[in-house]
C-alpha cells in the first residue's frame, strides 16, 4: 500500500509537468515524517520547514532558497529533491526540476516509481529513448509488491514505444509479458495488437493465431473479420476469407470497402457472378456518397477505378476532377495519388497531351514522386518520344526503388529503343536490364520486351519461346472469363493480340528462310508437278 502511494505522489509530478497541476502538494501535506534529518540539526529542520509553508503559499522560488540551504548539508536528501522538482514545475523551469528528480533517481536506482514516473515525463515531452531507457529501468525493479495497474500501464507504454520506433521484436516480447502476468483484463485488444505486428512482418500463420484469439474473446470487434479474412487470403484459404467477408457484410451492408475486398477475392477463385454482385453493391454505395456530397476522398478514388473498371472513363475522370475540388487541406499525398489515377484514365482513353500534362503537374509539386517519374518515362519510350528525357525521368525513379521489376523493365525498354536508333551495344544492356526486370516481377509484358531483344538480335528461338510464355500468362488472365466481363481485360487482350501476331510473323519468316536455305542448296520444293 505505501509502494503504491509513492507511485501515485511521483506521477503527481507528471500532471504538474504537462498541465500545472497542484496535487502533489496534497500529498505531502500527509507525510509529516521528516526522516531525512536530524531534529538537532536546528538550522537545517528551520530551513525545510520554512521552504515546505512557503511552497504550501505558492511562493515557489523563496520556497526553492529554503529548500537549497537545507540541502546544502545533506546533497542526498531524497525527500528535499521531491520538493525542489515540485517548486520548479510550478514555475515552468522543467530542466531544473528534472535534474532533482534525475538526482531521486541515482539515490534510489532500484525504486521502480522513480523510474516509472521520469518514463512517462519523458514520453510525454517526445523524448522516447530516455523513456524507453527508464520503463526497462523500472521493469528490472521488484516488482511483487507494485500495483498490478501500474505494471500493466508501464509495460503497454514501453510496448508502444518500442512499436513506434520499429523495434518489433521488443514491442512482441512486452506485449507477450502482459498477457503471461495477467496483467490486463482486455486480452483481445493484446492479441488484435500482436496480430498486427505479425502481419506487418509478413508471419501470417502467427497473426492468424492472434485474430483468431481476438475473435474468441471478442466476437463483436467489427475489424477482426477484415483481418482474419487478409489472413486467409494470404494462405490462400480463399472460402475462410470469403466466411469472414461475408459475415462482416451482413452485419454492415453499407460497408464498401469490405465488398471490394469480397469481389477480388471472388474473382480469384474465378467467382464471377459473386465478384461482379459484390463490385456493383460497392459501386451503388459509392455512387450515393458521392452524390450526397461525401467528404472521403478514399471513396472517390475507389468510385472512379469502378468506372474505369466498367469502362467509363469520361465519369472516372470526372468523378476525379470532383475529388479534387473537395480537397481543402491541403492535402498533398491524396491529390498526389489523384493525379496518378488520373493519367491513367487518360492514358486508356489516348488522350496523350493529357497524360504528360498531369504527369508534368505531379512532378512539378513532388519532384521525388518515382512512380510519376516511371509512368512518364515509359510513356515516351511507348511512343518514341524524347527518349534522352525518358531515360533520365527512369534512372530518378530507380534511384528511389532499385530493385522494382517495372521501373528495370522501363529502364531496359528506354535502351532498346536508343539502341535501335543510334547505339547498338545498348541492345545488350537493354536485354541486361530486361533479364534483371524478370527476376523481380512476374510480368507477361517484361517477357514479352525480352522476346523483342532476342528477335532483334536474331536469336529467333529464344524470342518465340519468350513469347509463348509471355501469351500463357496473358490467356491465363483472360481465361474462363465472362462476356459480361470482357471489357475489363481490354489491355490484356490486345496484348495477347499483338503477341500471337508476332509469333505468326516469326512463323513465316522461318518459313522463308527455310525455303532460301533449300533453293541454295539446289533442293526441289515441289516434289510433285501438275500434269
Amino acid at each position: 500500500m505505501l509502494k503504491t502511494k509513492y507511485i501515485v505522489l511521483l506521477l503527481s509530478f507528471v500532471c504538474i509537468f504537462t498541465l500545472g497541476s497542484e496535487k502533489v502538494l496534497a500529498e505531502f501535506r500527509k507525510r509529516s515524517k521528516i526522516d531525512f534529518l536530524s531534529r538537532n540539526e536546528t538550522k537545517v529542520y528551520a530551513n525545510f520547514c520554512t521552504g515546505y509553508y512557503l511552497m504550501l503559499e505558492h511562493r515557489w522560488e523563496e520556497a526553492i532558497e529554503s529548500f537549497k540551504k537545507a540541502l546544502e548539508s545533506n546533497q542526498h536528501a531524497e525527500k528535499i529533491h521531491n520538493l525542489l522538482a515540485t517548486c520548479y514545475f510550478q514555475l515552468d523551469k522543467k530542466d531544473e526540476a528534472l535534474f532533482h528528480i534525475e538526482e531521486v533517481a541515482q539515490l534510489k536506482p532500484d525504486d521502480f516509481g522513480i523510474h516509472y514516473t521520469l518514463g512517462s515525463i519523458y514520453a510525454s515531452e517526445g523524448e522516447g529513448e530516455k523513456a524507453v531507457y527508464e520503463y526497462e529501468r523500472a521493469g528490472g525493479c521488484a516488482l511483487e509488491d507494485i500495483d498490478k495497474v501500474f505494471v500493466a500501464d508501464m509495460l503497454h507504454r514501453l510496448a508502444n514505444l518500442y512499436l513506434k520506433n520499429g523495434d518489433l521484436e521488443k514491442a512482441t516480447s512486452t506485449y507477450k509479458k502482459i498477457l503471461d502476468a495477467k496483467l490486463t483484463n482486455e486480452p483481445a485488444g493484446i492479441h488484435l495488437k500482436l496480430g498486427q505486428i505479425y502481419l506487418e512482418r509478413k508471419r501470417v500463420e502467427e497473426a492468424l493465431k492472434e485474430f483468431v484469439k481476438v475473435k474468441e474473446s471478442d466476437s463483436d470487434l467489427e475489424s477482426i473479420s477484415f483481418y482474419l479474412a487478409v489472413c486467409y487470403e494470404e494462405l490462400k484459404d480463399y472460402d475462410n476469407a470469403i466466411a469472414e467477408l461475408k459475415t462482416f457484410i451482413e452485419r454492415h451492408p453499407e460497408a464498401w470497402f469490405m465488398r471490394i475486398s469480397l469481389s477480388n477475392i471472388c474473382e480469384k477463385v474465378r467467382h464471377f457472378e459473386m465478384a461482379e454482385f459484390e463490385r456493383e453493391k460497392a459501386f451503388e454505395i459509392l455512387k450515393e456518397n458521392v452524390g450526397d456530397g461525401s467528404t472521403n476522398l478514399r471513396e472517390y478514388i475507389v468510385l472512379s477505378q469502378l468506372f474505369q473498371k466498367k469502362g467509363e472513363n469520361r465519369q472516372a475522370i470526372e468523378t476525379l476532377q470532383t475529388a479534387i475540388s473537395n480537397i481543402t487541406n491541403e492535402d498533398n499525398e491524396a491529390l498526389k495519388e489523384i493525379h496518378l489515377l488520373m493519367a491513367n484514365v487518360y492514358y486508356e482513353m489516348n488522350e496523350h497531351k493529357n497524360v504528360v500534362k498531369v504527369l508534368r503537374k505531379v512532378l512539378q509539386t513532388n519532384p521525388d514522386c518515382h512512380q510519376a517519374s516511371n509512368f512518364l518515362g515509359y510513356f515516351f519510350v511507348e511512343r518514341g518520344e524524347k527518349l534522352d528525357e525518358a531515360l533520365s525521368l527512369i534512372e530518378n525513379a530507380l534511384s528511389f526503388e532499385p530493385n522494382n521489376g517495372a521501373y528495370l523493365d522501363s529502364l531496359g525498354w528506354a535502351y532498346y529503343k536508343l539502341a535501335t536508333e543510334r547505339d547498338s551495344k545498348k541492345i545488350m544492356i537493354a536485354l541486361q536490364k530486361l533479364v534483371e526486370a524478370s527476376e523481380y516481377a512476374e510480368d507477361p509484358e517484361i517477357v514479352e520486351h525480352i522476346g523483342d531483344v532476342y528477335y532483334s538480335l536474331g536469336f529467333w528461338e529464344e524470342a518465340q519461346k519468350r513469347w509463348e510464355t509471355a501469351l500463357k500468362q496473358w490467356e491465363k488472365v483472360t481465361k474462363g472469363l465472362p462476356s459480361h466481363l470482357i471489357h475489363e481485360t481490354a489491355r490484356e487482350l490486345k496484348a495477347v493480340r499483338i503477341i500471337q501476331k508476332k509469333l505468326e510473323k516469326l512463323q513465316d519468316l522461318e518459313v522463308m528462310e527455310y525455303s532460301v536455305e533449300r533453293l541454295k542448296s539446289g533442293e526441289r520444293l515441289v516434289s510433285k508437278q501438275v500434269q
